[in-house]
């Protein structure tokens, strides 16, 4: 195995990591809107601040497995252009394409890194049933969208290093 696939595949298990925290904040957004359907239907009683919460878990959980995805293959890809390409000229496609992205998120993580800053400045505050601070979630997004930005990167290298086909669902785990 070589330095990149093992460099590859650590960054892999920090995204499945990274996955596992998205799916708790899955389960508790779950059990928080449960139990505030229970308090507001049965007592008359809704939990507090349940709209802030489950509002920054979702960025949660959207944040912290969008890298993960990219890394598994799961976002859709539009084949109708690259499968009537030459092999070369359709690599050349995806790597064109990946590189993109990463160029693409890494300006998006700029701004969101700016965007954080700026919240943390002032202390941003959610102001509802409960005030929330609204600066860890925007850092959340920063690094969510650096990890993006980063798995690009790699699987702009991955594909230059052992191409993989768009239909291969095994690709990813010869790397």
């Amino acid at each position: 195995m070589s330095a990149f696939q093992r460099l590859y595949r650590g960054y892999g298990q920090l995204l499945r990591a990274m996955g596992l925290v998205s799916a708790v904040a899955t389960f508790l957004m779950m059990l928080l809107v449960v139990a505030n359907i229970i308090g507001r239907y049965l007592f008359n009683k809704p939990l507090d601040g349940t709209l802030e919460f489950t509002e920054s878990l979702l960025v949660l959980i959207i944040f912290l497995s969008v890298a993960l995805t990219q890394y598994d293959g799961g976002h859709i890809r539009v084949t109708l252009l690259r499968r009537r390409l030459p092999k070369s000229w359709a690599q050349a496609l995806d790597i064109f394409c990946m590189i993109a992205g990463a160029a693409f998120f890494t300006w998006c993580t700029y701004a969101a890194w700016r965007f954080a800053l700026q919240s943390w400045s002032f202390k941003e505050q959610e102001w509802g049933t409960v005030v929330f601070p609204l600066y860890p979630v925007k850092f959340v997004v920063f690094v969510g969208l650096l990890m993006l930005a980063v798995q690009f990167l790699l699987d702009a290298i991955a594909e230059t290093v052992m191409p993989i086909k768009a239909d291969d669902d095994g690709a990813m785990e010869r790397l």
